[in-house]
Parts: C-alpha cells; sequence; structure tokens
C-alpha cells in the first residue's frame, strides 16, 4: 500500500465536510459559519486535505476560490457519500419510532379474513398494545401492494426470493351446503347424488374433479357455476343454490350457526396452502415478528381443538 493510500485512510469526516462546504459556498467564511468554525480552522482543514492527497483542490478567483478538476471530482463523490451518511443516520433515528409502532397493516385473502383473522385481529392487538390495524384483501403475493402492507397472509405456494415467510396450514377440503339443500325432495340421498346438483367452483373445476375422483364418483356433473372469490361460492351455497368446497377452519362459523351442513366427510388436500409472508428486509421488526409468531401459534392451537391435523 502507497503512502498517499495510508493517508487517504486517515482522513477525518471533518476535512470532508470542511472540503464540501466550502466547495458548495465558494468562500472560507461563509463555510466556518455553516460548520461554526473559525475561517482558520477550516483554511487549516482544507490544507490538512490537500496534503493527504498530494493535490490541489482549489484555486484563487480574486477574493473567492473556485475548485480545481480534482477539487471537482472530489466534490462529486464526497457530496454524494455525505447524503448516504445523512439518510442512514435518519433512518437509524427513525427506528425507535417503528419499533414502538401501534398499528399494523395486514393483507389476508378474503374469505380468511371474513371467515377467521378479522375477528382475532382484535385479540391480537389487545394483546400487544395496538390501538390500530388496517386489513386489506389479497389472495396471493402478486396481488399485495406492499407500500400499504406490512405483513401478509397468502394462499398458495412458498414466497419467492426477498420474502421471509412462516408456513401456515395445509388445506383440506370438503363439501357444504345449506340444510335447505340436503333436506330438499331432490336433496342428497347418496353420495352420487352430488352430480345432479349445481357445483360451486372458485377455480378452473380442478378442485371439485378431484373430489369426485376421491369420492370414486365417475359421473360428470352436469351443473357448474364458477366464481372470481370463494365467498361468491359461499354466498351461493348460503343460498342454497349448490355445493362448495370449503375447508372446515373457513367453514366452522357457518357450520356452527348451521346455516351450512357437511353432507359428506369425504375431504382432499387442496393444491395450494396458506402461508405468512412479509418483505425479507422487514423479517426482523419486533411487531412483524411478534404477528408471524402469533398467528402461526393461533393457528395450531385452532386446529388442535378440532382434534384434526393441520389444513385449513
Amino acid at each position: 500500500m502507497t503512502k498517499q493510500s495510508n493517508n487517504m485512510n486517515r482522513l477525518e469526516l471533518g476535512y470532508l465536510r470542511a472540503f464540501e462546504a466550502v466547495a458548495r459556498l465558494g468562500h472560507v467564511g461563509a463555510a466556518a459559519l455553516e460548520l461554526n468554525l473559525t475561517p482558520g480552522a477550516v483554511s487549516q482543514q482544507l490544507r490538512k486535505l490537500q496534503s493527504s492527497l498530494a493535490v490541489e483542490l482549489f484555486e484563487r478567483d480574486g477574493r473567492r476560490i473556485r475548485l480545481t478538476p480534482q477539487g471537482s471530482e472530489l466534490r462529486r463523490t464526497v457530496t454524494a457519500a455525505l447524503d448516504d451518511i445523512g439518510s442512514c443516520v435518519n433512518e437509524l433515528a427513525a427506528k425507535p419510532e417503528l419499533e414502538q409502532a401501534d398499528s399494523l397493516r395486514v393483507s389476508v385473502p378474503p374469505a380468511l379474513g371474513v371467515a377467521w383473522l378479522s375477528s382475532l385481529m382484535f385479540d391480537f392487538c389487545q394483546s400487544f398494545g395496538l390501538t390500530s390495524f388496517k386489513m386489506t384483501a389479497a389472495l396471493d403475493v402478486a396481488q399485495i401492494d406492499w407500500r400499504q402492507t406490512d405483513v401478509a397472509i397468502t394462499y398458495g405456494a412458498p414466497p419467492k426470493e426477498g420474502f421471509a415467510w412462516r408456513f401456515i396450514a395445509t388445506v383440506k377440503l370438503r363439501p357444504i351446503c345449506s340444510p335447505a339443500l340436503l333436506n330438499s325432495a331432490a336433496g342428497l340421498r347418496s353420495l352420487a347424488d352430488i352430480v345432479d346438483q349445481w357445483l360451486l367452483h372458485e377455480d378452473d373445476g380442478t378442485e371439485w374433479r378431484r373430489w369426485l375422483s376421491a369420492a370414486k364418483i365417475r359421473r360428470v356433473p352436469q351443473h357448474n357455476a364458477y366464481f372470481g372469490t370463494l365467498m361468491m361460492a359461499i354466498a351461493a351455497a348460503l343460498e342454497g343454490r349448490g355445493l362448495a368446497l370449503v375447508s372446515d377452519l373457513l367453514a366452522q362459523d357457518y357450520l356452527k350457526s348451521g346455516r351450512l351442513v357437511r353432507p359428506y366427510d369425504i375431504g382432499v388436500e387442496a393444491t395450494r396452502s396458506y402461508y405468512c409472508i412479509c418483505p425479507e428486509s422487514r423479517a426482523g421488526e419486533p411487531l412483524i415478528e411478534r404477528f408471524m409468531d402469533w398467528i402461526t401459534s393461533t393457528s395450531q392451537v385452532a386446529y388442535a381443538l378440532r382434534g384434526q391435523p393441520q389444513e385449513s
């Protein structure tokens, strides 16, 4: 390593601040006033900086000084570096506020939000001292606006790079329908009768085909309704229009109140699962960590209370 490199490594930040102020203001006195130093102290710092670098950074222009080409080059680098330092200091200073955040923004699949999480969020806020929360709806990662979201629950495959995530649950699907449909004259007297009813889909029909195969039903359903969301399919089931494939977690309140029933106990594991995710850069934030721990343990307790393996 050369002597000049050694000198550069020993440069003090104060020298560079003095240089940047003089370069920007074009006058030692003005720079000294801004830095709360004497003009003599600023001039001494500039001399030490130039001596360390072994180059002339300024030249006289009457009563003012101006940058040499080497000085102009150094100014661009120093200005950018000081801006970066300032941004970093501001971010660090803001972290205590983030750690004391009293609000959380959560994204959740619509059906899961309605049937499960929207009510539980009040318990989370009470347990961890939050005064507010915001819940938005999105089914998968591609639909989430991370400018407006701190943490999300998604239904799909494990997230790609750039996200921290926790597995919440696999999903097991069983048919649900209204008691009126079950007990109607053209109701469900046998397993095979299901293909004579409207099947309510939230996908392209894949999940129902898998369920029919598991139930060993060979007849092809004659009536199929396709919906953009599971909540639409559940709404149609509540009206007695047909049968939807819904997990116990999402159907539990409807089943408990008697508004919906399970005509058959046969279930199939869905092709997708639930995950709790956040941007990798935010995974260490205390409130997000607390929520991810809480949602994971809460889902596990919910499955244990129902006495069945993890599913959603």
